[in-house]
C-alpha cells in the first residue's frame, strides 16, 4: 500500500473523529446551563443574608432566552445598590461567569417596573454604576441578570480547536513521511548498508524503555470547586482559610477569629447572648473566660472596618449583634 493511500486513510479517520466529537458534544445535556443556574440563586442567597433574612425561600431560577436569567423570591425584602454590584460581581468572578452582563431589578406583577440596574463590561472603564448607597424599600421584587458577551463570529471555540488539532496532525504525517523516505533513501545508498550478522534497529544495549500508560483525562487533572463565602456587607468572608476579603485586599484571621466570626455571620442582625457565643467558640478548651469574648470581638471590630457599614453592638448584659448599617448617599 501506497504512503499517498496510508496519507488519505489517516486524514479521513482525523475528520471523522473530529466530526463525532462535535457532535457528541452537540447532543450532551445543558450542564453549563444547570450550573450557571446554579451559580445565579447563591446570588439571591447573599442577597437575602445581607437583608438579614436567613429563612425565606429563593423560588427556582428562570432561564429565559439569550442568557437571560430572573431571580425570584417568596418573600419581600431590601437592598443597597452597593452590596447588590458587590455580590454580583464576586459571585461572577468567583465561577467564571462573562464579565460582561446586564442586572436589573424589578417590581413583581402587576407592575414589573424596573426600579434599580446597572450595566457591566468587560472593560470596566465604561461600566454604569448608578446611584450607591440608597437603600430600597422592603418590597416583592425579581431580579433579571442578562449576559451580553457572546463569543467571537463563526464556529465555536471547541471546534476550532478541533479543526486546527486536524490540521496540526495532517501535517505532522507529512512531515513524518517526508523525513521517513529521506532516512530510507539515506539509508538506500552504497556504503550506508548495515554490517551482515547485525538486524537493521537492533541496538547493542536495548535496556528498559519507559513506558507511560494512557491516563483519562480524569485521571490527570480533577477540576476542584471553588470555595462558597459568607457575604457580610461588602465583605465576603471563608470559613475554612481563614480570610475577609475586601475588594482586592484579604484580612486574613487567626482560628478563634474565624469561629467567632462564623457564629455571627449565621446570624446577621440578630442579637447572640454572650453564654452561648463562650460555649460554640470555646466549649472545647474546658475554661471559659469572658474576658477572652471581649478581646476577641475588640479585635473583629477592627479587621471588620474594611467596609464601615459593617459593626458588632454591645447589648449590654445579654450579648452581641453584628449590624448592617446604612451609608448615605
Amino acid at each position: 500500500m501506497s504512503w499517498k493511500v496510508l496519507l488519505a486513510m489517516g486524514t479521513a479517520l482525523i475528520v471523522i473523529v473530529s466530526w463525532t466529537a462535535i457532535r457528541r458534544r452537540a447532543a450532551l445535556p445543558a450542564t453549563d446551563q444547570a450550573t450557571e443556574k446554579l451559580v445565579i440563586r447563591q446570588i439571591g442567597h447573599q442577597l437575602l443574608l445581607q437583608a438579614g433574612d436567613s429563612s425565606s425561600r429563593i423560588l427556582p431560577v428562570e432561564e429565559r432566552a439569550n442568557k437571560e436569567y430572573l431571580i425570584r423570591f417568596a418573600a419581600p425584602f431590601t437592598f443597597v445598590p452597593d452590596a447588590l454590584v458587590a455580590t454580583v460581581r464576586r459571585v461572577v468572578a468567583a465561577n467564571g461567569l462573562p464579565s460582561s452582563y446586564l442586572v436589573e431589578v424589578i417590581h413583581c406583577a402587576p407592575s414589573a417596573e424596573v426600579i434599580y440596574g446597572f450595566q457591566i463590561y468587560k472593560d470596566s472603564a465604561h461600566d454604569v454604576i448608578p446611584c450607591l448607597g440608597r437603600r430600597q424599600e422592603k418590597a416583592c421584587y425579581n431580579i433579571r441578570i442578562r449576559f451580553t458577551e457572546t463569543e467571537a463570529a463563526g464556529m465555536d471555540p471547541f471546534s476550532s480547536g478541533l479543526l486546527a488539532g486536524s490540521l496540526v496532525a495532517i501535517l505532522a504525517s507529512l512531515l513524518f513521511r517526508a523525513l521517513y523516505i529521506r532516512k530510507r533513501r539515506t539509508a538506500d545508498k552504497p556504503g550506508n548498508m548495515p554490517a551482515l550478522g547485525t538486524p537493521t534497529g537492533i541496538t547493542d544495549s536495548p535496556g528498559p524503555q519507559n513506558i507511560q500508560p494512557d491516563l483519562p483525562p480524569s485521571a490527570i487533572k480533577q477540576e476542584v470547586p471553588a470555595p462558597t463565602g459568607i457575604a457580610i456587607g461588602n465583605l465576603l468572608f471563608f470559613r475554612e482559610s481563614q480570610q475577609l476579603v475586601a475588594g482586592a485586599d484579604i484580612i486574613l484571621l487567626t482560628a478563634k477569629e474565624a469561629k467567632l466570626l462564623h457564629v455571627f455571620a449565621n446570624a446577621q442582625q440578630e442579637m447572640i447572648d454572650r453564654d452561648q457565643l463562650m460555649k460554640q467558640v470555646w466549649e472545647d478548651e474546658g475554661v471559659i473566660v469572658g474576658r477572652s469574648l471581649d478581646m476577641f470581638v475588640s479585635k473583629l471590630r477592627k479587621k471588620l472596618q474594611a467596609d464601615p457599614r459593617v459593626s458588632i453592638l454591645n447589648v449590654h448584659g445579654k450579648g452581641y449583634k453584628l449590624v448592617i448599617g446604612q451609608m448615605a448617599c
